[in-house]
């Protein structure tokens, strides 16, 4: 029997994830391919992260993907890694490939198809990034090849942003860390070109009224990226829109990564009709 026909579990690891919109992007992208894939939301406590990856290998699950706030720390449950995943220091898919469990980083992917499509260039930018967890580790490693002038590190723990500048030194030689709470914080926003939301800041429920910047720090020369996506236009976004700068939203990115992990587990390649018309329809 070929193999490719056989039904398949696949799924999401993560905590407090009833909300994602993944399921319904696998399984459109499993049905459109004519493809066997179901996939599932598996919410799970911190204790029992290792046991869940365990037993990806015990119910012959192809594969997962990880999200908040496991991408980081399922790295050492894996057999192996890709070169990028040793580099960012965290995981967003897993594929379990004959019983052995192989880590990979579609984040990168995902934010490059993403800023390609929206036409946002780097070069020369002064970039602040809000966030220092897996999404914010995949965006410095995609923005280490992209000349920006200065890059801003913003996050809530000081010592996790001085964790990330440590681990991308070598890459990156102008990382500024910057406290969230200084009064310099939002002095640099204003000046920046482009201000990047890697925190769960704004997402729908708990945080759905934070914005990680005050409105009259934000102006129409700007581009603001928000890796939130639900909801599509976030408070921090909002105050983009009305000062008329341009926004981007996360579904985008959500999408184009998603599209990389189904691309791994399947042997597959997604069409980019495909990509959009998924985007159109979310």
């Amino acid at each position: 029997m070929n193999s490719i026909k056989r039904e398949k579990i696949i799924g999401l690891i993560g905590q407090n994830i009833q909300g994602s919109l993944s399921p319904q992007i696998h399984n459109y992208l499993a049905s459109v391919m004519g493809l066997k894939y179901h996939y599932f939301l598996f919410d799970i406590e911190p204790f029992e992260l290792k046991k869940a990856i365990e037993a990806i290998k015990i119910m012959d699950i192809k594969g997962v993907n990880v999200t908040i706030p496991y991408k980081s720390e399922a790295v050492k449950y894996l057999d192996e890694v890709d070169e990028r995943v040793k580099k960012i220091g965290a995981v967003n898919t897993i594929v379990n490939e004959n019983g052995k469990l192989v880590g990979y980083n579609t984040d990168v992917d995902g934010f490059d198809e993403m800023s390609y499509s929206k036409g946002i260039t780097f070069k020369d930018k002064k970039v602040v990034l809000f966030g220092a967890g897996g999404a914010a580790r995949a965006v410095l490693y995609y923005l280490k090849d992209q000349n920006v002038d200065q890059l801003y590190l913003i996050n809530r723990t000081l010592n996790k942003a001085e964790t990330v500048k440590k681990d991308f030194n070598k890459v990156i030689d102008n990382i500024n860390i910057i406290e969230w709470t200084s009064e310099k914080k939002e002095q640099v926003v204003k000046d920046s070109d482009i201000i990047i939301n890697a925190t769960p800041l704004g997402m729908e429920n708990e945080y759905q009224d934070i914005s990680p910047v005050k409105s009259e720090s934000i102006n129409e020369e700007q581009v603001l990226i928000d890796l939130v996506y639900k909801p599509r236009v976030t408070k921090f976004l909002s105050f983009g829109q009305k000062k008329k700068a341009k926004i981007v939203s996360g579904i985008e990115m959500l999408v184009y990564q998603a599209v990389g992990s189904f691309e791994l587990w399947t042997n597959q390649e997604v069409e980019y009709h495909v990509i959009d018309e998924l985007i159109k329809n979310l």
